[in-house]
């Protein structure tokens, strides 16, 4: 029996019972929902990354659209491929075993759907058996030297595969890994195939899905947007139960890119000093009280002893001293978010052949702490350690597990180097100037420096001893962007989400109309294809009654 069919022979148990009290609970829970129109657009959420968190936090968004009105559909995977998101969870496995994470996963997450009485299909349903045959000895001929043009219609696929191996293999080599290469292909393949089959099919007005990248969404997002469908993603932020939600309308967009239009508005808007206790405050939680979603387990505690770092890390006073901010070099690195260099490790090397000539600055390269858990082997400091034993006395690397809080850092320096980590913005913050190597959600917007290309980057790279701190009015786009990035864009999604992440079915009630009002803002902004920022008038009202923070931190 072929993969395909057994997986579709197991399905068979998963089948809904015909629970009639369930069906019309169900249907009574909808009647309180505004009725549909005689033609409602139909949202299709492409939920097929294997992880159960996401079929809950996509099913109670469905379910609440459909409570508006909406048609709203649901593709869930069935175990076609087996190169789903969730692999890297559990990397020794062997190909051959992959599967048997299936069955679980189906089923537990159409009981989701079918208890949120959301219409659903499965991948099988937009793929055949046969097409499924032919890609498979498509993703065969995949090779180490062939992986970067793999396409399929017309849609170039290489980038979402090489974005799957780079978070299956955490950075490291693909040599050796040829097995997981082609089953990647196949799954990239695979979703591109369904995906367009689906958009055929179910004809949607817009689509719904994860942060859109690597091979389990990267593909169904090309598809979408080459016919012109607005795609509306999300990803986990700062603070548990909450969500960075936008919209992508075009490739080499993120959905973490503020639109021009809500960007200009937000420029001629004030920030007053409540605001701005409430953005300091906000901080303040994350790095003094370690508030963090996160970096949960890894924030190291603050000291405020910038005098006892320059003696630790052997500066001197009369020379600036610039943070080169590393980034996790496996994540979403090869996707949709444009750098100038290759890949994070190239720009890495690159940054630090340069910096090596620019000696009138004191250059600290800061290792994501997170590294220690994610990819200590594979990620940034091992690539320096490799790569550049010998380094220069004025550079200098703080390791990923050293004793040193962010705020700590930012506070020691005079300016900031990264390719787009948050980082940048925390220290446009302070009022300290950040040099780009590419594009950040918060670059272009008017108080960073932004390298064009890579001769660009190294003359700012060379001019960092005579960059001096933000100007006034500089500075007070960089206030009013992180004002809008950390208090006003992130959405809670409680109390229907738990803080586990998955749905309390006692509080359905909230998903309906009038409810809840950030359910409300969300669903308005995923029908009207707005940037999701919250009005003022949503912002939670907890504010620091230090008047100091402005000071400390500003």
């Amino acid at each position: 029996m072929s993969p395909v069919k057994f997986v579709k022979s197991k399905l068979l148990r998963f089948k809904p019972i015909k629970d009639l009290n369930r069906k019309q609970k169900i249907k009574r829970f909808y009647s309180k929902g505004i009725q549909p129109g005689s033609d409602p657009e139909t949202i299709l959420f492409w939920t097929t990354g294997g992880m159960l968190v996401q079929t809950n936090l996509e099913g109670a968004v469905a379910a609440a659209l459909k409570l508006r009105g909406k048609k709203v559909h649901m593709v869930l995977c069935d175990g076609v491929y087996k190169g789903c998101a969730r692999r890297v969870d559990h990397p020794d496995v062997p190909v051959k075993d992959w599967g048997k994470y299936c069955s679980a996963c189906i089923r537990q997450s159409s009981r989701v759907l079918d208890n949120l009485g959301v219409e659903y299909s499965y991948i099988s349903d937009h793929i055949t058996l046969e097409r499924t045959e032919d890609l498979r000895k498509l993703s065969q001929e995949t090779d180490l030297k062939n992986y970067k043009s793999l396409s399929l219609n017309g849609y170039e696929l290489g980038n979402n595969l090489e974005s799957a191996m780079m978070r299956h293999t955490r950075g490291g080599a693909f040599e050796g890994n040829e097995e997981i290469l082609k089953e990647y292909a196949f799954t990239v393949l695979v979703v591109a195939e369904a995906s367009s089959n689906a958009l055929n099919e179910i004809n949607p007005g817009r689509v719904y899905m994860s942060h859109g990248i690597y091979a389990d969404w990267g593909p169904a997002l090309t598809t979408s947007l080459k016919r012109n469908i607005p795609v509306n993603s999300y990803i986990c932020c700062y603070l548990n139960a909450h969500f960075y939600f936008g919209t992508v309308k075009k490739m080499n967009e993120t959905f973490l890119t503020l639109h021009n239009s809500s960007w200009e508005k937000i420029k001629k808007e004030e920030l007053n000093d409540e605001m701005k206790n409430r953005l300091l405050n906000f901080l303040s939680n994350r790095y003094k009280e370690k508030v963090s979603y996160d970096m949960r387990g890894i924030l190291k505690d603050y000291r405020g002893n910038t005098d006892a770092l320059y003696e630790k890390y052997g500066l001197v006073k009369d020379k600036p001293v610039w943070g080169i901010m590393t980034h996790i070099n496996w994540d979403a690195v090869s996707d949709y978010f444009p750098m100038i260099h290759r890949n994070f490790d190239e720009w890495l090397g690159e940054t630090i052949k340069a910096v090596s000539r620019i000696d009138n600055v004191q250059w600290l390269i800061k290792i994501h702490p997170s590294e220690l858990n994610d990819n200590p082997e594979t990620g940034c400091q091992k690539y320096i350690e490799n790569n550049f034993p010998d380094l220069p006395s004025h550079i200098k690397v703080i390791k990923m597990d050293d004793d040193l809080s962010p705020l700590d850092f930012y506070n020691l320096l005079n300016g900031g180097v990264t390719v787009m980590g948050t980082a940048g913005l925390e220290l446009a913050i302070q009022g300290k100037p950040v040099i780009l190597a590419g594009d950040a959600h918060y670059s272009g917007k008017g108080f960073t420096y932004d390298g064009k290309d890579r001769t660009n980057y190294e003359k700012l790279l060379s001019s960092a001893a005579d960059t001096g701190l933000l100007d006034k009015e500089t500075h007070s786009l960089a206030l009013k962007y992180a004002y809008t990035y950390f208090i006003r864009k992130q959405i809670p999604m409680t109390p229907t989400i738990n803080e586990d992440l998955h749905i309390d079915f006692g509080k359905l009630d909230y998903l309906l109309p009038g409810k809840n009002k950030y359910m409300d803002f969300l669903c308005d902004r995923i029908l009207d294809g707005e940037d999701f920022v919250l009005p003022e008038g949503l912002v939670s009202s907890d504010t620091s009654e230090d008047k100091n923070q402005i000071r400390q931190f500003v």
